[in-house]
């Protein structure tokens, strides 16, 4: 490894209940588990990062609260600095997350101190570090400016990578036009690929995706695995390996941080998106209640 993996993005606390179907309006269901764990795309990639061997920082917002206590030990466990100052008199957002049987996750996402201004102007970035942008991050309007902001600043060397989110088509148009000029690496799912280019076919969404930012673009497909296009190449689908899935709250974001860890290796695009997507099948797999 030469650089670090450095997060701008969310962590937050995920309320999970699994449960055997999603309520209809007006009903109740029973959970059949559930629990508290951290997560948030920006806590994920990075839990993921660091776990494929990169050395990470957390440069997110993290509330004064009991949430943000369980964010901040969290980040202490994986051996993760989070250099920010804690936002005053906020806690950090949760998410209450319905996991139904075949892994599949709903969630309403209640914002709190991941929303605040980015309060990124000191943060130090080194020429071969991957910084990380989620799209959670950018339709906050105080801190999706700070966040353009900050990136748009960065030398060439630093490799960006944005992951839209599903929120990401939400941001304000000229914010997001303006992040797009210096993002190396966007980095979505088949629905978030959809909405940023109006194009159904991954292939064709993946093309263009690799021709509006400066090195490429990853289309994920789920169980299907991933299409990767390099700016000027044609689109290469890549499959997953064959998994029965478990919880998939969080695959994407695994995708992301196994990515840029491939990258900082010094592996190619894309042997980097098939040690991602095997990550990411991985996880869904996992039981982790």
């Amino acid at each position: 490894m030469t650089g670090r993996f450095v997060t701008t993005g969310n962590a937050l606390v995920d309320v999970v209940a699994a449960v055997p179907r999603l309520p209809e309006r007006g009903d109740d269901v029973l959970a059949t588990d559930g629990g508290l764990e951290v997560g948030g795309g920006g806590f994920r990639a990075l839990a993921a990062a660091r776990e494929a061997g990169a050395e990470v920082v957390f440069a997110g917002r993290v509330g004064t609260g009991p949430l943000g206590d369980l964010v901040r030990a969290a980040l202490e466990r994986l051996g993760a600095p989070a250099p920010l100052p804690a936002v005053p008199d906020l806690d950090t957002g949760f998410a209450l997350t319905a996991l139904e049987p075949d892994g599949e996750r709903t969630f309403v996402t209640v914002p709190g101190a991941e929303s605040a201004e980015p309060r990124l102007e000191a943060l130090p970035v080194a020429e071969d570090d991957v910084v990380h942008v989620h799209g959670y991050g950018l339709v906050a309007p105080a801190r999706g400016r700070g966040l353009a902001d900050f990136v748009l600043a960065l030398p060439a060397g630093p490799t960006v990578l944005l992951d839209p989110g599903p929120f990401g088509a939400d941001a304000d148009p000229a914010v997001l036009g303006a992040l797009l000029r210096r993002v190396d690496w966007w980095s979505g799912n088949a629905a978030e690929a959809r909405a940023a280019t109006g194009l159904g076919d991954e292939r064709a969404a993946a093309r263009l995706l690799a021709a509006t930012v400066r090195r490429g673009a990853v289309v994920r497909r789920g169980a299907e695995g991933c299409v990767l296009a390099v700016r000027g190449a044609d689109p290469v689908p890549l499959p997953a390996p064959r998994v029965v899935a478990v919880d998939t709250n969080g695959a994407g974001d695994t995708h992301v941080g196994a990515f840029a860890a491939a990258l900082l290796r010094g592996a190619d695009p894309q042997e980097s998106a098939r040690v991602a997507t095997a990550a990411a099948s991985a996880f869904v797999a996992r039981a982790r209640r």
